[in-house]
């Protein structure tokens, strides 16, 4: 850890496989979106948390995150560019959102996640919160297939990555 940045710790080392690749060999990811959802922005928080000063109804967001849980072809929620599309299903097992105190918190996790799909299934909630799409639209936005019927991508700071399994039973 001496060697290391001082936003990075070694916390266990195993051994693997030959094989064994860190990407690949994934077979699950957990990602926390964390928003600061108060009228005063914390300086303490800048680039960790979106600052979002209008109130957040976490109950309303958690019902319409419940939507995201399943198997899905996920082409609305991933940024496009020049790479071959490939195959854009992907299962989420856990989708929900919670508030404690002024943060509230986006929790997803699944069997892999596409280029900036966590920020806009964040992006496509707060339009939730702002009464321009309901819970029940989520579906559709799915199935439509299409990137400019979700949300906007939400900007990097307030992501972070807290899990990874490499067992299958345990996604």
């Amino acid at each position: 850890n001496h060697y290391l940045p001082q936003d990075v710790a070694v916390r266990s080392v195993e051994q693997v496989p030959l094989d064994f690749h860190a990407r690949y060999s994934c077979k699950g990811k957990e990602y926390v979106y964390q928003i600061w959802n108060h009228p005063v922005r914390d300086p303490f928080l800048k680039d960790r948390a979106l600052h979002y000063w209008y109130p957040i109804d976490e109950a309303l967001l958690d019902r319409a995150a419940g939507h995201y849980v399943g198997r899905h072809d996920f082409s609305s929620f991933c940024t496009l560019d020049k790479r071959e599309r490939g195959d854009l299903t992907r299962t989420v097992t856990k989708a929900q959102v919670r508030r404690q105190g002024d943060l509230v918190t986006f929790t997803v996790a699944a069997d892999g996640f596409l280029y900036n799909m966590v920020r806009i299934m964040v992006g496509t909630l707060l339009r939730v919160q702002q009464g321009k799409f309901s819970p029940e639209d989520i579906p559709a936005i799915l199935d439509s297939g299409n990137r400019t019927l979700a949300g906007p991508t939400v900007p990097p700071g307030g992501l972070y990555m807290t899990r990874l399994w490499y067992d299958e039973d345990v996604v």
